[in-house]
């Protein structure tokens, strides 16, 4: 298959981060892979954001587990992008569904958090992955060794990656304890023979960030299966040149 750009919380450096303008302006470049984060909000529904606090990428401050999801929804988030045109709102996961599923392959981060609230989070989300016939599209993925065990118990056919430095043994080790079918590795930690590797034990291998020429040839000279970035409209054009 070919590498496969994917776009980092819709694009982060081009559109506000985890927002349904930042997932339509990914789409819209022709990417047909998203990453975005999910976490709790006071009322118990998953919302898409990075942080555990609202301070970087809204006007707000404050944790995000203080705010409900409406009151997360009226808050401006475009910190990661001020330059964006219209106001845009933190979404529930379930508002930013119709938006997420235009990508054919959607990457869920489990933010690192206490196990009761990502076992929490993980439960809601394959309630609705169950509810939308959607299993085949998404990967679930952790830097959090819990979170991947919560997966493999709740979910053992369910895809998820383990994401990591990849700089020994351990974190592939870690991956294959839990049966993940991805490796999420670092550009600036990872190594060739460890993407080598992984590919040997049947991991599909994901870089990240790719977010200039250097980064693209470091993916494409170790063979990964693809990348996230925060500026695909960079890169895109550099894929074209690499590949004819």
């Amino acid at each position: 298959m070919p590498f496969q750009l994917i776009a980092h919380r819709g694009a982060r450096g081009e559109a506000p981060e985890n927002t349904i303008a930042g997932f339509r302006y990914a789409r819209e470049l022709g990417l047909e892979a998203v990453e975005l984060d999910v976490r709790l909000s006071r009322d118990n529904q998953l919302v898409v954001i990075h942080d555990d606090t609202v301070d970087r990428t809204t006007d707000g401050t404050g944790p995000v587990s203080s705010f409900t999801a409406a009151e997360l929804a009226a808050l401006d988030a475009r910190g990661s992008c001020p330059d964006w045109p219209e106001n845009v709102g933190i979404p529930t996961f379930q508002d930013a569904l119709d938006a997420i599923l235009a990508f054919p392959l959607v990457q869920i981060e489990i933010k690192t958090d206490t196990s009761e609230r990502m076992e929490a989070i993980i439960l809601s989300l394959l309630q609705t992955i169950r509810q939308h016939d959607i299993a085949e599209r998404v990967i679930l993925s952790s830097f959090s060794e819990t979170a991947i065990e919560l997966i493999a118990t709740h979910a053992p056919d369910q895809a998820r990656a383990y994401i990591g430095a990849y700089d020994s043994d351990d974190d592939l080790t870690t991956a294959l304890r839990h049966g993940c079918t991805q490796a999420d590795i670092s550009l600036a930690t990872g190594s060739r023979e460890m993407v080598a590797r992984a590919h040997d034990h049947g991991l599909r291998v994901v870089g990240y960030q790719c977010n200039d020429a250097d980064a693209l040839a470091r993916c494409l000279d170790w063979e990964m299966d693809g990348a996230t970035s925060d500026v695909p409209s960079s890169i895109l054009p550099l894929m074209n040149k690499e590949t004819h």
